[in-house]
């Protein structure tokens, strides 16, 4: 257990982000700053997370990764589970992103949890609000929620409003340890393109303060979301989608249930072109009656319905 550090307005800040989750969750560990500074939060706040971790093979030195972060939990006495992608080689990231969740998803399952802690904060949150709009997200451009469900899971993401500048220094308070992904600065990725790209040229161009700008339009959205979603959450629960109720309702209302529907599903990476490509199976306007969507899984019309087909990714055990 590492030693408590007296009270420091850095402390108190990250304390109180992590205070209201549940006492026992899981917490998703990549060995990198943000996740360690997660998962020592986590503790220091009496929680008593299994701390999960994936290597996904794509550099010579993630199963080091994956043995420090297994040696990280032993040091605070807590319980790991792991598991290595059954294919190395670098991949895109939504494949990454996919097998993760899978894994997510088999963790809670084994150990009877579903809540799981994410280390997103302010940095990530601008970055997935500017790659849903490239990616044509139209109205659903609003970056992530605190607390959201991803299939059987519940993800928690208490950092997401907080600067990683700030979690950097309670590492420095806390003397924390950590590992650093050299696939971060790797500009192949869309992601690291827009770190490392677009937001310093938005800065140096537009405005010094665009992170803050976005990041003030995410929780302007993120509020909205939410107000709209419950108009129409309780039919997105259902396993299918009725065709007739979708072609008597309004545009915004179809298009809105359909991209909740999809992705109480787990269906990643959702962009317009999804959306409508669904709705338009609803209509009968496409010559084939399903549309293959990202990460496997195909919408399907068939009797007066839409549904979701899926053909999983190979699944590798877990190690404890």
């Amino acid at each position: 257990m590492h030693p408590a550090n007296p009270a420091s307005p850095v402390l108190d800040r990250i304390h109180s982000a992590v205070a209201e989750l549940p006492v026992r969750l899981l917490a998703a560990v990549s060995g990198g700053l943000d996740s360690c500074v997660l998962l020592d939060s986590l503790v220091l706040a009496g929680k008593k997370p299994i701390v999960l971790h994936l290597d996904h093979g794509w550099r010579p030195e993630s199963g080091e990764d994956a043995v420090f972060v297994g040696r990280l939990a032993a040091s605070y006495g807590l319980p790991f589970l792991e598991e290595k992608a059954a294919s190395g080689g670098l991949g895109s990231e939504a494949m990454a992103r996919k097998r993760r969740y899978d894994f997510f998803a088999r963790a809670a399952r084994s150990v009877e949890c579903r809540d799981l802690a994410l280390a997103h904060h302010a940095g990530d949150q601008v970055e997935t609000l500017l790659l849903q709009l490239l990616r044509g997200a139209g109205s659903h451009g609003r970056g992530m929620r605190e607390t959201e469900a991803y299939g059987s899971l519940c993800l928690r993401r208490p950092f997401l409003w907080v600067e990683r500048s700030l979690l950097r220094e309670y590492a420095k308070v806390r003397k924390l340890s950590w590992r650093e992904d050299r696939s971060n600065q790797d500009r192949r990725y869309l992601r690291n393109r827009v770190r490392h790209e677009l937001l310093p040229y938005l800065e140096e161009r537009f405005s010094p303060h665009i992170r803050r700008s976005l990041l003030r339009f995410c929780r302007v959205r993120v509020a909205e979301e939410e107000w709209m979603t419950e108009l129409v959450r309780e039919r997105a629960e259902r396993s299918r989608l009725s065709i007739a109720e979708l072609q008597d309702s309004p545009l915004g209302r179809q298009r809105r249930l359909i991209h909740l529907w999809l992705r109480r599903r787990g269906v990643p990476d959702l962009s317009l072109d999804d959306v409508e490509s669904v709705r338009r199976i609803a209509h009968g306007r496409r010559s084939a009656s399903q549309f293959t969507l990202a990460g496997g899984w195909n919408a399907v019309r068939e009797d007066g319905e839409i549904c979701l087909k899926h053909q999983p990714l190979p699944c590798v055990s877990i190690n404890t």
